[in-house]
């Protein structure tokens, strides 16, 4: 497997996303189910993460902090490979087909590129992460007690598949404001460290 991976970029760009992005989950869903405590139990609502994440450790162990960490996975593995692969891909691809125009270089488009290939990559992540956002915003509510199949078939049942997009436009516009910036400061860095920019190897 290691092999098969190693001998293919596009397998190795997407090896590495999942694997960041189930890393996250992991770290952000005691997180997570502190902070829905903090908003749905009085007894936590004037206290900030540092206090109210040992309290909630103290009295009911790590376990229960971990039962949002599917729908956490559902949210993050997608949303992190979405972002990071099309990042790399898209902006390889531009670099690619515009440096054929004669008297163009790679160094003249590393802005635009950059920045739209940032913007391309905030769409995917976006629409490809967006049903696991439905599925950990019902998972965390915990009107249902449902686990993560059963919520799941809920959504399916109020409305098909156009359900687990509801609210894409907005997230779009919110979240991928924040993808946009965070990869061409990203690219920025990268760049100003003596990497070479994104798509541009």
């Amino acid at each position: 497997m290691t092999k098969l991976i190693k001998g293919s970029k596009g397998a190795a760009y997407i090896a590495a996303s999942v694997f960041a992005g189930a890393v996250a989950s992991i770290l952000l869903c005691p997180m997570e189910s502190t902070r829905i405590r903090q908003v749905t139990d009085p007894e936590y609502a004037d206290k900030g993460l540092m206090t109210a994440f040992p309290k909630l450790v103290k009295e009911e162990g790590f376990g229960p902090m971990f039962s949002g960490i599917w729908a956490m996975l559902s949210k993050q593995v997608p949303y992190t490979m979405a972002k990071q692969v099309s990042f790399d891909i898209v902006a390889g691809l531009l670099y690619a087909s515009l440096t054929k125009k004669e008297g163009v270089t790679a160094d003249d488009l590393k802005w635009i590129v950059s920045v739209s290939a940032a913007f391309i990559a905030s769409l995917f992540a976006c629409i490809f992460s967006q049903p696991g956002d439905m599925i950990l915003t019902e998972t965390f509510k915990g009107s249902s007690g449902k686990g993560f199949f059963g919520i799941v078939k809920d959504i399916n049942d109020k409305g098909g598949i156009p359900a687990f997009f509801t609210g894409t436009g907005a997230r779009i516009v919110h979240v991928g404001m924040i993808i946009t910036s965070q990869l061409v400061i990203y690219d920025i860095v990268k760049q100003a460290l003596g990497l070479p920019a994104t798509g541009k190897h």
